[in-house]
């Protein structure tokens, strides 16, 4: 199968995925306590009565069968209306476009800072097996992998904005305040990249083109780095993909930690607040983002691994 067909069949595949998301993203507001005609006359100021109810639910289309609901909604949800926050009386789309730079960004320098960190602790511990060095680093790998966000992140904050006052308590979303939030996320992956790679890079040092490289008379650092590290890494790139998808649909804990203006506290408040288009419009939000970046994770291993088959 060629590049370009592999491509158009994965795309193709989507389209159902993207469907049945799209069902079960609707069908949580009829799974949820409340009714939503009400929710949204006692967010308006309105007073609750039979009648009022009857009528913002023929306003909302919600006196309709549920199929057609679902078609309706679906409709809105391809021009890109999720419908309208009880709280702010903003277009969910609106407010999610609003704080996904914030949340892309500290994604981003997290998964950024997860890589610098675990590269060079992966091949410092493969290079040194079963030293005191190898271990360790095993030792902080587990830790980081099983330290709680929220942990880490009181403790960082406690310690570099209340005890020595380096940061700030309040993040916001300032670039220049990104360091801790970011940090405090970036750990736990760097953890179990360091883990990953740690073990990749000690079977591919066994093989043979790495000792061939040795013998063309390169160090064992040159052929470490120019080629243990390339083919170790590659099976962790799905993995780092999947990730980033986590990332970049928000972290709930580290974002109301450091008060980090991004979908994911946004998605918490609305939560706490049964705001149901918000909930609706997120969740649909987060499974669209992760499909997608596994479709792009398969397009990137077609180019970045050539010996991979194309099924």
């Amino acid at each position: 199968m060629t590049k370009k067909r592999f491509i158009i069949n994965r795309i193709l595949q989507v389209i159902p995925m993207l469907f049945i998301i799209s069902i079960i993203a609707f069908t949580l507001s009829h799974f949820s306590t409340g009714d939503v005609a009400e929710i949204t006359l006692r967010n308006e100021g309105g007073q609750v009565t039979p009648e009022a109810v009857d009528a913002v639910r023929a306003e909302l289309g919600l006196d309709k069968p549920l199929v057609t609901q679902y078609f309706n909604w679906l409709g809105n949800v391809i021009k890109l209306d999720f419908g309208t926050s009880f709280r702010s009386n903003q277009p969910v789309w609106d407010e999610i476009v609003y704080r996904f730079p914030a949340t892309f960004m500290l994604a981003l320098c997290a998964a950024v800072l997860s890589i610098f960190l675990a590269i060079p602790m992966a091949m410092i511990s493969a290079k040194y097996k079963n030293t005191w060095i190898d271990h360790s680093f095993r030792v902080i790998s587990t830790g980081g992998a099983t330290m709680p966000d929220f942990f880490l992140g009181l403790l960082l904050l406690y310690l570099f904005a209340i005890h020595l006052d380096i940061f700030p308590v309040v993040a916001g979303n300032q670039l220049q305040h990104i360091f801790l939030p970011a940090f405090t996320l970036s750990l736990g992956y760097a953890a179990i990249y360091t883990r990953l790679l740690r073990t990749n890079i000690i079977e591919v040092m066994d093989a043979t083109y790495m000792k061939a490289a040795k013998i063309k008379g390169l160090s064992n650092n040159a052929v470490l780095i120019k080629h243990g590290l390339k083919n170790a890494i590659i099976p962790c790139i799905t993995l780092m993909g999947s990730n980033f998808g986590t990332l970049v649909t928000g972290s709930f804990a580290v974002e109301m930690i450091f008060s980090w203006n991004g979908i994911g506290k946004f998605a918490l408040e609305s939560i706490k607040a049964k705001d149901l288009p918000v909930i609706q419009g997120y969740i649909l939000f987060v499974a669209i983002s992760f499909v997608l970046i596994n479709l792009i994770i398969d397009i990137c291993y077609t180019y970045i691994d050539p010996k991979i088959k194309l099924k």
